[in-house]
């Protein structure tokens, strides 16, 4: 078997089980028609795509299909099915011998195979993760391995691109498998909000003088990060209904300075200075700096508790919670019990007794033979 010519066109080759044919027909409908046809499509249970014929052996059709297809929809439905059959047509196409070839995982549930755990993959319930992979088939010169270029004259995020992803993502969203309902149960121990800054901001701190950087850095902290998320809790604390969608760091430290003019604002040194750290790749430091939210009279300290980095995506992403500490009426400082510290001593090593009988001491001169 040989590889396809550099002159046809590439090859899209759709793994899937029959029972989830008709995801299978919407990705093939929205390869062949936002191309306009410079993709062939492999897809099994279709009669309008390349298939396996009849009277020839499947398996070798399979394999010559995988050998010539520069990539892989692999369409991933529920964990309780057998899909031996598509985990061997992924083995086959990545065979060391075999051109190179891309393989997507497709997931319309909330799991995903073991083999692809740490791939990046399309989760077909998410806008935003079917237009980073409708952007990336349509406008990247590489998605087919060994292409000359990309497969439309399409600009990258264009309007052309958005409005074929929402066609793709509306066209899914009635045929996907319904998701089982999660009974599992949690809540926030400690209101919880993530900031999100950008790998362009994070370079500029990291090529910033060491003089410089704790200034510099704290201002883009509070300048360019923003919240990603965050739950009701910490949205209540900050007495807002809910952060909208662009929030800096620098616009919270506002709202609660607008409520708190004359109180300390450590806190916000502190957290910077933790997330700096992080930003540095190194453990932040734990520096409990006080502050009180706009709904309550509690006192909290926000620790860094986690750091995303995401480099297909170009940003990191920051963890933080508020940890609450108790204040006694009147008192100007907080108790921390400490525990005493365990004395590990060495324990004396008691005489062996032989038999109710003492034993006479080894003798200290080296010249007289031990007994």
């Amino acid at each position: 078997m040989t590889s396809a010519s550099s002159d046809s066109s590439p090859l899209l080759f759709i793994s899937h089980k029959h029972s989830d044919s008709a995801i299978a027909d919407v990705i093939r409908s929205f390869a062949t028609t936002h191309t306009a046809g410079r993709v062939d499509v492999f897809q099994s249970s279709s009669p309008w795509a390349d298939a396996p014929r009849a009277g020839r052996n499947l398996n070798k059709q399979l394999r010559e299909a995988l050998w010539k297809t520069g990539a892989v929809v692999l369409i991933y439905t529920s964990p309780d099915q057998d899909w031996s059959y598509c985990m061997w047509e992924c083995g086959v196409a990545l065979l060391p011998e075999s051109p190179d070839t891309r393989i997507i995982l497709f997931r319309c549930s909330g799991t995903s195979p073991a083999l692809f755990a740490e791939q990046v993959n399309v989760n077909a319930r998410d806008l935003v993760s079917v237009q980073q992979f409708v952007d990336d088939f349509l406008t990247s010169p590489d998605f087919f391995p060994g292409s000359s270029g990309p497969i439309t004259k399409f600009q990258p995020h264009g309007r052309e691109v958005a409005n074929a992803a929402a066609d793709l993502f509306q066209k899914l969203q009635p045929i996907l498998p319904p998701e089982k309902e999660d009974c599992s149960i949690e809540w926030p121990a400690q209101p919880f909000f993530q900031l999100q800054l950008g790998f362009d901001f994070v370079e500029q701190i990291l090529k910033a003088d060491n003089k410089d950087r704790k200034q510099l850095g704290s201002k883009v902290v509070l300048k360019e990060s923003r919240i990603s998320a965050a739950d009701k809790y910490c949205e209540q604390m900050f007495g807002v209904p809910s952060f909208q969608e662009g929030t800096t760091f620098g616009q919270l430290v506002s709202i609660w300075k607008e409520r708190h003019p004359d109180a300390d604002s450590k806190w916000v040194q502190a957290l910077c200075a933790q997330i700096l750290a992080a930003v540095l790749w190194k453990f932040p430091p734990v520096t409990w700096e006080l502050m009180q939210g706009l709904s309550d009279e509690i006192w909290r300290a926000p620790m860094l508790t986690r750091v995303h980095k995401h480099p297909a995506l170009r940003h990191m992403q920051f963890d933080i919670c508020f940890h609450r500490f108790d204040l006694k009426a009147g008192a100007e400082s907080i108790e921390i019990n400490i525990p005493k510290p365990v004395t590990r001593g060495k324990k004396k090593r008691e005489p062996a007794s032989s038999g109710g009988r003492s034993r006479k001491p080894r003798s200290a001169d080296p010249a007289e033979p031990a007994r």
